[in-house]
């Protein structure tokens, strides 16, 4: 080996270390900007206006999801909540949109009220068609992975209700 040679490995050998631990660096750190891997699990078959429904989710934890008051109103405080059996998720948020109509978007996030149990706080927006479809999809995430959990409803005005009989 000559004598330059020789006196070039050492620079050679920092600079590739350096190369290695930047490609590490940049591994590491695109692994944990990297959104979680999502899993679109099929339409829960319940309806929420007649009260919580329980779905069981892949990882073997369940979910008991509600959106009070009853029947679900537009145009007021509404109370989303979520009890957990088995492991306890990292995040918990909904998604609340239209089926057929896109609205602005409204996707509140459910904070823990205990070990197994989330809560937040929303309104739907008024449809001017009147009484509307509505999706909930409850995002359950585990570390690295999300649960989308879709829930559809109905809800409508107070004055979609049906009239009164009259007074005889």
């Amino acid at each position: 080996m000559t004598e330059s040679l020789r006196s070039l490995t050492p620079k050679l050998t920092a600079l590739g270390a350096l190369l290695a631990l930047l490609a590490a660096a940049w591994y590491g750190w695109h692994q944990w900007t990297a959104p979680p891997a999502e899993v679109l699990l099929p339409r829960a078959a319940c309806d929420l206006n007649a009260g919580p429904c329980t779905e069981a989710l892949p990882n073997g934890a369940t979910v008991r999801f509600a959106i009070s008051p009853h029947p679900i109103p537009v145009m007021e405080d509404l109370t989303l909540s979520a009890r957990f059996t088995g492991e306890t998720p990292d995040r918990v948020a909904v998604d609340l949109n239209g089926t057929t109509m896109k609205m602005a978007a409204n996707q509140p996030q459910l904070l823990p009220v205990g070990k197994q149990d989330f809560e937040g706080q929303t309104a739907l927006s008024v449809c001017i068609t009147g009484a509307m479809q509505w999706q909930a999809l409850l995002a359950v995430d585990y570390g690295r992975t999300r649960y989308l959990l879709p829930f559809v409803f109905d809800s409508a005005h107070a004055n979609d209700a049906p009239a009164p009989a009259p007074l005889k």
